[in-house]
């Protein structure tokens, strides 16, 4: 795989699970959309290599998502919570990422 390919690739399951968590936290769609994620955080644990950090980070995220969705929707003062735990879960995979030798930019030719 060239490396101009494996950017475009982690940058396109990147860019679906930014926005899948978008609908997510605004209840569109929300059982459709995590299956979204959970299928773009495989993919990028097929595309980058092992590493135990990264591993945790994916499973982190899916764990938010899952619960975020199965939460009691109307939960006073809990809806934002759990939408910063989300974010905070996303970050984190984007840091592992970044650690784990990801470079999300084009290299050089």
């Amino acid at each position: 795989m060239t490396p101009t390919l494996y950017v475009e690739l982690l940058t396109e399951r990147i860019r679906t699970i930014e926005g899948a968590l978008i609908h997510i936290r605004s209840g569109q769609r929300a059982h459709g959309e995590a299956h979204k994620v959970r299928e773009c955080l495989m993919d990028i644990l097929d595309l980058v290599p092992r590493n135990p950090g990264l591993d945790a980070a994916v499973d982190d995220l899916h764990r938010h998502v899952c619960a975020f969705i199965e939460a009691e929707p109307n939960a006073i003062g809990r809806e934002a919570r759990r939408a910063a735990m989300l974010s905070d879960a996303y970050a984190r995979l984007l840091d592992r990422l970044k650690a784990a030798g990801a470079d999300l930019t084009v290299p050089p030719s």
